[in-house]
């Protein structure tokens, strides 16, 4: 009885090692490295600014959770004399555009799990033959929000109207956008680029006091038909986009004054009408922009406009401080901190683009700009805080 026992103890003693032994040995499977395969084509050729979509096709094996990262880096000499590694992308698949004449080697490198995989494709880059203006220079639409000097543009039809501001923007005039939601929409020759890590392009605005800040959209012509279709716009969201006191899809319609109204005066001397021009917004509010009396043979209406016209945008919050002691006489106002016109630094990165949604795109380029009026304020016997467009230009122009 006691060798059976025996026996049987030790059976399951080895039974229980045999089976501690094969878990522990499930348990040391070896973990494999991933393994990254490019397969990529060698030669690409394209004229300059126009894009070109590269396609990588990468495999990756035993990734587990590890996430890939991607760069394409093409070779550029530094003003120190030295060659280094210029990025150009961080996504899998690039859209490369330049606005060089010459030939590139880009480099793609796939990066998992601290094994790298590189690989290399040759892009030929043409001249097109033809002569390009750094500056935005042809006139797509305007539509200025009221404001006294709106009759700087006193013409019967918007074609005049659209003859008048194309020649001063030729001529370098600045042009009236007038208060919240007057705009301006213009077109380069070329595609402005998207430079990785860089500012794109410049919108410049009269910035003295007296004048509003600008927003912008942009917009890239991807199917290439020359036009900015309603599905290409899209935001540049900068310093003030996501904060709370800014109002997305804020919409005002203007009507006209009847001529023949007596004007309605103020408390103040500089009230030569309060009930001038009558607004009403989509958030239910409703008001008169008041004619001022420095200003009272000022028609401040873009008569070519009809009896109504509604302005859309993104409405945002300026400060502003009465420092006549409640006069409305003196005003001081302040400014956005970056990603607008008519800022102390006003250029733009095209990677600042946001859908409706507010979310982030991807665009290689722009070939469309509009710029518009995001603010209402009026500054008393000042009158409106109106936009005063003056240009808009690549900074990364290929004299």
């Amino acid at each position: 009885m006691k060798n059976h026992l025996k026996y049987c103890l030790g059976l399951m003693a080895f039974v229980s090692f045999f089976a501690c032994s094969n878990d522990d040995s499930k348990s040391e499977e070896p973990v494999l490295d991933p393994a990254v395969a490019i397969k990529l084509a060698s030669d690409f050729a394209v004229d300059q600014y126009n894009v070109i979509e590269i396609n990588p096709d990468v495999t990756i094996e035993n990734a587990a959770d590890k996430v890939a990262t991607y760069v394409w880096s093409v070779k550029v000499t530094g003003s120190d004399g030295i060659i280094k590694d210029s990025i150009v992308g961080d996504s899998k698949n690039l859209m490369f555009i330049s606005p060089e004449a010459t030939n590139y080697v880009l480099d793609f490198t796939v990066t998992v799990g601290g094994i790298v995989k590189k690989a290399s494709v040759k892009v030929t880059v043409s001249e097109t033959g033809k002569t390009y203006n750094s500056k935005a220079l042809s006139l797509i639409d305007f539509v200025p929000g009221p404001a006294y000097n709106i009759d700087n543009y006193d013409f019967p039809t918007k074609a005049q109207v659209m003859e008048k501001v194309q020649a001063d923007l030729e001529n370098g005039e600045d042009i009236s956008l007038g208060t919240f939601g007057g705009y301006i929409t213009i077109a380069f020759d070329h595609t402005v680029v998207n430079a990785y890590g860089k500012r794109d392009f410049t919108v410049q605005m009269n910035n003295s006091a007296k004048y509003s800040p600008a927003s912008v959209f942009v917009a890239y012509d991807a199917n290439k038909n020359g036009k900015a279709d309603e599905n290409e716009w899209y935001e540049i969201a900068g310093s003030e986009y996501y904060k709370s006191t800014t109002v997305k899809n804020y919409e005002m319609t203007y009507f006209k004054p009847d001529a023949n109204k007596p004007a309605v005066k103020g408390i103040m001397n500089w009230e030569f009408d309060k009930e001038y021009i009558k607004w009403t917004t989509n958030k239910n509010t409703s008001g008169n922009i008041t004619k001022v009396d420095k200003r009272k043979f000022s028609d401040y209406y873009p008569n070519w406009m009809g009896n109504s016209y509604t302005v859309k945008g993104t409405k945002i919050n300026i400060p502003v401080k009465d420092v006549s002691d409640g006069l409305g006489t003196a005003f001081n106002i302040g400014t956005f901190e970056w990603g607008y016109g008519g800022i102390k630094d006003p250029s733009i990165d095209i990677s600042w683009a946001v859908d409706n949604d507010g979310k982030k795109v991807h665009l290689p380029g722009v070939d469309f700009v509009k710029v518009y009026v995001p603010t209402f304020v009026e500054m008393g016997a000042n009158c409106l805080l109106f936009g005063s467009f003056q240009e808009v230009s690549d900074l990364n122009f290929e004299q």
